[in-house]
């Protein structure tokens, strides 16, 4: 039978997720076999004990790769999606649990004219809303904070300025090969900002979809980035404001003034709603330590 969509979920070292988030997809397969499921793993140290699992749980129905190297989260998903044999590509992180059926809409939106990705609503837990879409890194300080204040309580996407979340999304396939796929010079993070950009450069009238009914559960509302992880994080997005013509200091000196103004009108809101207030410290001492860094390259 022919495929509708092809899931790429991309493993490193995550037993104690996978099981649950395959689980979670064949629940709410809405697609029956139309649904094509590939798991690439990173080089993962219990690999052959995840594999024998899936195999045991779901025969070849999940199709098990495991990758040559670990080059990375976009480096893995292209060894997917170069498998997979439907029109539309979904990216899963392997900490999503789906709790209700998304795939026949995500078909239904992604076959209509000029429609490229989609993307549905995203929680920490099921009381716990998480955010769906960012605005673009790359917009000037100011007006970046006032469109992330306004879609966050609107509840509403602005495609021209916003990228959708990349732990789970759908995206089409002939779309995706035009711009040659995941950026694999990206090892981590920054990656759907990269393809947003790449996509809206490639196809002028390109339309993103917020699936706003469409709720999904991200297990990282209690992930804590170390110094090194958010170092990680700078260095991948200022790579991808150069690719927009930004050099690595102007963007970095962006990313100082919003994370600045981001935290003044966040401890205003917070003693106002007697909550503690938070400190920006270590992350100005990281990106001033790298605007110093490429100043002097």
């Amino acid at each position: 039978m022919n495929k509708k969509i092809s899931i790429i979920i991309v493993t490193y070292n995550s037993e104690k997720d996978i099981y649950d988030c395959l689980a979670s997809v064949y629940q709410y397969n809405d697609i029956g076999d139309e649904l094509e499921i590939i798991v690439v793993d990173n080089c993962s140290r219990d690999y052959d004990k995840m594999y024998k699992k899936i195999q045991q749980l779901y025969g070849d129905k999940v199709i098990v790769v495991s990758n040559t190297t670990n080059g990375g989260y976009g480096q893995g998903n292209n060894v997917g999606i170069q498998l997979a044999t439907a029109p539309i590509i979904a990216i899963m992180n392997p900490d999503i649990r789906l709790i209700m059926p998304i795939f026949e809409t995500a078909v239904e939106t992604l076959q209509r004219k000029d429609m490229i990705m989609c993307g549905g609503k995203q929680y920490y837990d099921s009381t716990r809303k998480a955010i769906s879409y960012y605005p673009l890194y790359t917009l000037p300080p100011l007006f970046r904070f006032i469109i992330r204040y306004i879609a966050t309580k609107k509840d509403i996407y602005i495609d021209r300025y916003m990228w959708l979340q990349g732990a789970f999304f759908f995206i089409r396939k002939d779309a995706f090969a035009d711009i040659g796929y995941f950026d694999e010079k990206i090892f981590m993070y920054g990656e759907e900002m990269d393809i947003h950009l790449r996509l809206r450069k490639w196809f002028k009238n390109a339309k993103f979809i917020y699936l706003q009914q469409h709720k999904y559960i991200h297990l990282a509302g209690d992930r804590e980035f170390s110094e090194k992880q958010v170092e990680r994080q700078l260095r991948s997005l200022t790579y991808v404001a150069q690719k927009q013509g930004l050099t690595a200091v102007e963007f970095l000196q962006r990313e100082r003034r919003y994370t600045q103004l981001e935290n003044i009108l966040g401890n205003i809101a917070n003693r106002i709603h007697h909550r503690p207030s938070t400190s920006v410290g270590p992350l100005l001492n990281v990106i001033d330590k790298l605007i110093q860094e490429y100043a002097n390259t």
